[in-house]
This record gives structure tokens, sequence and C-alpha cells, in this order.
């Protein structure tokens, strides 16, 4: 308040209302500047959230829950696949293979500083008629309007490819 009485000393009405109004203005810009975010915190969150997508791999709708709906998986070995119906179509045809069992372990998360871009990564291993799959993947994440996070690329590399998974 101090402030803006120091700028009305010498001003007009007008000059004066204008100078309260840009100071206002930087005021609000610079809290606006001043958030952050806790990156920390979004980096438990979203190793939390991988974990949680990795116990749901027996029910396909919760699966593609956490996908994006224009989002992208890159399986080893086929081409990459993108958007809800033809994740949908995949993953249906995946989980429903005779002896389907596919688990992962996030090992590591990251988070952009602006807080609405992640990443995490870890291991995989997939099973479907008597032939076993280990890997590598790298899951990107973005955070979605309403605040959640989902999967925008889910890329996925094989040790070795099995030959009854190619």
């Amino acid at each position: 308040m101090i402030i803006l009485c120091f700028l009305d000393i010498h001003a007009t009405e007008k000059e004066a209302a204008m100078r309260r109004l840009l100071l206002l203005g930087l005021m609000v810009l610079m809290a606006g500047c001043g958030s952050s975010v806790n990156v920390e915190q979004e980096r438990t969150n979203l190793l939390a959230l991988d974990r949680e997508w990795a116990q749901s791999t027996k029910d396909v709708d919760t699966f593609l829950s956490y996908y994006a709906p224009d989002a992208t998986t890159y399986p080893p070995g086929m081409p990459a696949v993108t958007g809800a119906d033809a994740l949908r179509k995949l993953f249906t045809e995946m989980m429903s293979a005779p002896g389907f069992s596919l688990t992962w372990t996030p090992t590591k998360a990251d988070v952009a500083a602006s807080g609405d871009l992640g990443s995490t990564a870890g291991t995989y291993e997939m099973s479907t008629a008597g032939a076993t799959d280990k890997g590598k993947y790298i899951t990107l994440w973005k955070r979605q309007p309403n605040g959640e996070w989902k999967a925008t690329d889910d890329i996925i590399n094989a040790f070795f490819l099995a030959p009854a998974l190619v």
C-alpha cells in the first residue's frame, strides 16, 4: 500500500489509476512465476502410479485407462500402435492369448520442472504359450487438464525376442 501511495504523489488521477493497475499486474505476474512444482513429490507419485498400473494386467479396461486417448505403444518386434481403438485391439488379443502374463517393475521416474511431463523406466517380463520375453521399458507421461497423469508413449525393448512372441 505504501508503494501505491508513493506512486500517486505527483500523478493525475488517471495516471495514478494506470500506475496502480500496472503494479497490480506486475504483482500477479510475480506471484505466478513464484509457483513451483515439488518435482521430488511428483516423481514419487508417478512411480507409484506406474506400480499401480503394473497390477492391472488382467483387466483390459483398467489397463487401458492409464493411456492417453492418442497414446502410442512400441512393442518389441512389432510396428507402433497408436490410438485408443488400436491399443484396445492389441491388448485384448495379447491378454487373451493362452498363458499370457505381463509383469513390470518401475525402477525410476523423472518429472519436468514444469510438472506437466514425466517418465518412468524399468524392466518387464511377458509370457505367452510357454515363451518368455524379458526387457526394459520407458513410458512417457503427460499431465492431463484434469490433473491426472496418462501414458502417451510406451516404449518396450526386449533383451531378446523369444520366437513364439514374434
